[in-house]
C-alpha cells in the first residue's frame, strides 16, 4: 500500500510539475500585450512577444531554462521577482563582465551599472554577426550612447574622463 501510494504521489507530481512549467502555460498570461505588473516600484510590461522570441538566439530554449528562480505554482510570482542570471549558461562571458568596469560598478552596487539584459536584449537576442543585433559592430557606438550620451544619467552622475573612453571600453 506504501508503495502504491509513493507512485501515486510522485506521478500527480511530476506531471503537474511538467503541465506548469510548460512555454505554453506561461504564455496563458505573458501573450497578453497589456499584460504588466509593478516591480520594485516601477510598471514593466510582462508581455512576451511569441514571434520575436523565437527568432531570438534563445528561441528553441523553455522558458524555464533562463527563468530558474520561479514557483509555478505560486501565482501571480511577482511577489520575490528574481532577474535571469545569464552566467548559468554563460560563465565565460559571465567571467568577463565581473572583471570589466560596468561588472566592477554592479559589485559596488552602482544602480546604473548595466546587466547582461541592458545591453544584449532579454528575449530579442540575435547573434552578433546580425546587422540587427543591439551589439552588432556598427550599433555599438548608439547602444553605449543609450547611457553615456551628453545628458545621461550615467553622464551627469559618474566621472568618465573623455581622453579614457576607448581605454575603459
Amino acid at each position: 500500500m506504501k508503495k502504491i501510494l509513493f507512485v501515486l504521489i510522485f506521478f500527480s507530481s511530476y506531471t503537474a510539475f511538467n503541465f506548469a512549467q510548460s512555454n505554453k502555460d506561461c504564455l496563458l498570461c505573458h501573450d497578453d500585450p497589456g499584460f504588466k505588473a509593478k516591480i520594485k516600484g516601477k510598471t514593466v510590461s510582462l508581455h512576451l512577444n511569441q514571434k520575436v522570441f523565437s527568432s531570438s538566439v534563445h528561441g528553441t530554449l523553455d522558458c524555464i531554462d533562463c527563468h530558474t528562480k520561479y514557483d509555478a505554482d505560486d501565482l501571480p510570482h511577482t511577489k520575490d521577482y528574481k532577474r535571469v542570471d545569464c552566467g548559468e549558461c554563460h560563465s565565460d562571458v559571465q567571467k568577463l563582465y565581473v572583471e570589466c568596469l560596468h561588472g566592477k560598478a554592479k559589485a559596488k552596487g552602482d544602480p546604473l551599472a548595466p546587466l547582461c539584459q541592458d545591453c544584449h536584449g532579454n528575449h530579442n537576442i540575435l547573434p552578433v554577426k546580425d546587422h540587427n543585433s543591439a551589439v552588432a559592430p556598427m550599433k555599438i557606438p548608439f547602444l553605449c550612447g543609450k547611457c553615456h550620451r551628453e545628458g545621461s544619467p550615467v553622464q551627469l552622475q559618474r566621472e568618465i574622463p573623455q581622453d579614457r573612453i576607448l581605454e575603459n571600453y
